[in-house]
């Protein structure tokens, strides 16, 4: 009989048991249909602007697209938090139960606009949060979330998690001893797709002369949603 040591490390031998690499993902941004790009969205969301609050805002229409890559995605995402997921249970209340347990019950599921999708995301000269994403948490106070088909500001989001193919755990020791063990191919192991988003919150902007640190050029947005999906490619 196989020691549990032994029959642990075995789990993580093949590709179904083995740790995932957490720090490899990727975020993208996708117009929904009739919408050819997210410069389209930035010129919708300047157009919102003008027809509300004109002069307001400098809006860099085509940033995302310009700093995104089809394989990596956006390329200035630096953290993503994802929704939890809980129900709201409760209890019946039956009068003169006695030492009976009363029963229980469903009520909802939790919300997304309290629970929702956060990115961090890096600022950089062209600043995506005062050129892009403040404009558009501001066009979204101005537009609503009404589907009205005029100036579409809303996007579908895709975060992919990446993973080593399974060629990686034919012979895992014999890779592992390999000097160019570093180069492999990579898969997706599961995707979430949040659909009809746009971004609500966004953290304050804090400047000062103090040493430069994470925090000053780093900042998180939260962004609502209609609802996700998790799957993974090719797989129903």
């Amino acid at each position: 009989m196989a020691s549990p040591i032994k029959q642990r490390i075995q789990v993580h031998q093949d590709w179904d048991g083995d740790i995932p690499l957490k720090n490899l993902w990727g975020v993208n941004f996708f117009p929904r249909a009739g919408i050819a790009s997210m410069a389209e969205i930035g010129e919708n969301i300047k157009q919102t602007l003008d027809d509300f609050q004109p002069g307001s805002f400098h809006v860099e229409t085509d940033l995302i697209n310009r700093f995104s890559s089809d394989e990596e995605g956006y390329l200035l995402a630096q953290g993503v938090s994802m929704p939890t997921e809980n129900v709201q249970v409760n209890t019946t209340d039956i009068q003169g139960a006695g030492g009976f347990i009363q029963g229980y019950y469903s009520e909802s599921r939790g919300k997304y606009g309290t629970n929702g999708l956060s990115i961090d995301f890096l600022e950089t000269n062209t600043d995506i949060f005062d050129f892009f994403i403040k404009p558009w948490i501001v066009a979204t106070s101005y537009k609503g979330l009404i589907e009205d088909g005029e100036n579409d500001i809303k996007c579908n989001i895709t975060v992919a998690q990446y993973s080593r193919t399974d060629a990686f755990y034919g012979d895992k020791w014999g890779s592992s001893q390999n000097p160019r063990r570093g180069f492999h191919d990579y898969k997706v192991r599961k995707q979430t797709n949040f659909h009809n988003c746009v971004p609500v919150s966004m953290a304050a902007d804090q400047i000062s002369y103090g040493e430069l640190s994470e925090s000053d050029i780093k900042r998180s947005v939260g962004w609502t949603f209609s609802h996700y999906d998790i799957n993974i490619p090719g797989k129903g």
